[in-house]
């Protein structure tokens, strides 16, 4: 094979390595039957990618690596900036943690946050992607896609995460049809013990979908549930001028 064939073979291979991976992580074997590639060249691009810290070993496997995050978020860094003073407006209303996030493969990416001054908050991890199906902001963006659409991006199963996780492709089908009713998405503790959130979806002109989300104690979730649905409405308002704004 030509020398400029076999390089855009490896990227091609590459890419769909990392199309194949989650935060969860899976095994070499594994990520060599969803890509249909030799266990052998998987390592080996495996080796050559963790280098650049795109992907990165972790107990359960290979998963996606810091790397891409910081990838990600330079290229949607515009809309998260656009929409700072509005998140800002979000936390002045609530004081609990806010993000606005968008679409990554089968996960949802967080672009900014701004973290509750409360005593007891919501404090998230490194912004790794997060399974979309057990996020509110994650829901929030599938309610912009199909159905045949979202059952794709879940062909490979939903790991649970807690013991409320929604594993069932049905059950999250339920789920979103409710979110395209009510305009709300939520998260019941399914991501993480002790931590509920409500998410709207945020739609961005040429751009992937977007949510916004507010991520609080459970302890306290439902008792601000009001107050947190009226001032996401209203920023949600701010944000859809804003973007009309620069796409005008």
């Amino acid at each position: 094979m030509h020398k400029k064939n076999q390089k855009i073979q490896v990227i091609s291979r590459a890419a769909s390595i990392l199309r194949a991976l989650g935060c969860e992580g899976i095994s070499l074997g594994a990520l060599a039957s969803r890509t249909n590639l030799p266990r052998s060249t998987v390592q080996r691009i495996v080796d050559a990618l963790k280098e650049e810290n795109l992907v990165e070993g972790s107990e359960s496997g290979v998963r996606l690596g810091w790397g891409i995050s910081e990838l990600a978020k330079m290229s949607y860094s515009d809309v998260a900036a656009q929409l700072r003073r509005p998140m800002e407006m979000l936390y002045e209303m609530t004081h609990e943690t806010v993000d606005i996030s968008t679409l990554y493969g089968a996960e949802v990416y967080c672009l900014d946050r701004i973290v509750s001054d409360q005593t007891v908050r919501v404090v998230p991890t490194a912004d790794r992607p997060k399974p979309l199906y057990a996020m509110a902001n994650g829901k929030a963006i599938l309610s912009s896609m199909d159905d045949d659409a979202i059952a794709g991006l879940f062909k490979h199963g939903m790991p649970a995460l807690t013991k409320n996780t929604i594993t069932s492709l049905d059950k999250l089908l339920a789920d979103i049809h409710r979110v395209r009713a009510t305009g709300f998405a939520f998260d019941y503790q399914e991501h993480a013990e002790g931590v509920c959130a409500i998410g709207i979806p945020l739609q961005v002109h040429c751009c992937s979908p977007h949510a916004i989300s507010i991520v609080v104690p459970s302890f306290r979730f439902e008792s601000r549930l009001t107050i947190m649905k009226e001032a996401l409405t209203q920023v949600k308002a701010s944000c859809v001028s804003i973007l009309n704004s620069y796409q005008a």
